[in-house]
């Protein structure tokens, strides 16, 4: 038997809206029977970070967190974009997701945060080696807080 689940679309354009106001590219909303999950996209053919943004169901997570060029030696650091638990192993494995040395491309998770009992994907954003981790697992982290350091791809 299937059940019929209802969503206002209203309620998800105005969710939309607030992600891309605060520039969240990620959500997922669960209720008994009923999962949602909204990925912010930039409009195809735009370019640059004032791109305006769009609003698409998708299962690929984008995350939370979004590698940031530094001034020094072209590293990239990874900040978190929300508080939450720093997680780099998921809960339900023993195996980090990456470590120093590992090399990672644009998509690939490296991290979670937890929030409250969800657990967002941080995503690296460029190409790269992972130079180290600049928290350990379990800490608590606010906005902006530096979560990995990348060092460019040769």
């Amino acid at each position: 038997m299937t059940q019929k689940i209802e969503v206002d679309i209203g309620e998800l354009r105005q969710i939309t809206s607030w992600l891309a106001e605060v520039d969240i590219e990620f959500i997922e909303i669960s209720k008994p029977g009923a999962t949602v999950r909204l990925t912010m996209e930039q409009a195809p053919g735009s370019a640059g970070a004032d791109a305006p943004a769009q609003a698409v169901s998708a299962v690929v997570p984008g995350g939370l967190a979004r590698a940031a060029e530094t001034t020094q030696t072209h590293a990239a650091s990874i900040t978190a974009k929300s508080a939450g638990i720093f997680l780099s192993t998921h809960p339900a494995r023993s195996t980090p997701l990456v470590s120093a040395g590992d090399h990672v491309k644009p998509g690939d998770i490296v991290g979670l945060l937890q929030i409250a009992q969800l657990c967002v994907p941080v995503v690296a954003s460029a190409d790269g080696v992972v130079m180290r981790l600049c928290v350990t697992h379990g800490t608590t982290v606010g906005y902006g807080t530096p979560l990995l350091e990348l060092s460019p791809s040769a």
